[in-house]
């Protein structure tokens, strides 16, 4: 198969008010920046993943900003919620590429080669932590059998395992050790990219290699006992897959543009 190229983008809290800055970081205008970076750079991509938190306030005038901003791959674009989304609003907003209604989960499934790609909707609407239940496991092992592929990699909000800064580890993922177990049985789970800590991690949980992804906007440390902002640029993930495995690397905008307040 050909290398196919996929970028993730996460945690962007985007609001319906330009002028809004999120701990002193105008989410908006950075996550712009991000976008026309990479049509600058010349980088292509089969697919466009966002692993959650479109927006900061969740109103449907933040969606628009967000689906306008994105539009150069409205085509190629796949989505599952984080704890700053409204599943309904975000329907409401990309219909066209959100399926289900109301606040169903928001899901994905595609095939890129010998690879199946999954979306794992770990939302839990009105609280910060996210979960993962038993029916979720049913529906990931589901997608397997159906496709049959090589090689899996699932894309969620909240990483599946601690990453080592107590408070954010606090409002985590519930529900993890269901996803260890489905890690340690299906060894045709390669790849885990997430977001949801605004940091870069990496860990490994049975054959599946974990990532958490820097947000496109505010930036968090990797450490502390206390939500700590730290002046860095914004980021982004670049997969590629082929059928020997996959390359993984976070890409930042060269330059801090802004510092954050507390």
């Amino acid at each position: 198969m050909a290398t196919v190229r996929i970028l993730q983008l996460t945690d962007l809290h985007v609001f319906k008010d330009p002028e809004v800055r999120l701990k002193g970081i105008p989410t908006r205008e950075l996550l712009e920046d991000v976008v026309r970076h990479i049509g600058e750079s010349g980088q292509t991509f089969d697919h466009v993943i966002v692993t959650g938190d479109h927006t900061h306030d969740e109103l449907a005038e933040s969606y628009q900003v967000v689906r306008r901003i994105l539009s150069p791959w409205l085509d190629r674009l796949w989505q599952v919620p984080g704890n700053h989304d409204d599943r309904t609003v975000l329907r409401s907003v990309f219909g066209d590429r959100v399926s289900g209604v109301g606040q169903d989960r928001i899901t994905f499934a595609f095939e890129a080669g010998r690879w199946l790609c999954l979306g794992v909707d770990t939302h839990v609407p009105g609280s910060v932590p996210g979960k993962i239940e038993f029916d979720q496991i049913d529906w990931i092992r589901q997608q397997i059998q159906w496709a049959n592929p090589d090689r899996v990699a699932l894309f969620m909000h909240h990483p599946p395992v601690d990453v080592g800064s107590l408070w954010m580890d606090a409002i985590g993922l519930s529900g993890k050790e269901l996803l260890h177990e489905l890690f340690n049985s299906e060894r045709r789970i390669e790849l885990v990219c997430s977001g949801h800590v605004h940091h870069e991690f990496s860990s490994q949980v049975g054959n599946a290699r974990i990532f958490t992804t820097p947000a496109t906007g505010l930036q968090f440390s990797p450490a502390g006992s206390q939500p700590t902002f730290v002046a860095a640029p914004p980021g982004y993930r670049v997969v590629e897959l082929t059928d020997d495995g996959f390359s993984t690397t976070v890409r930042r905008l060269p330059v801090t543009r802004f510092s954050p307040v507390t």
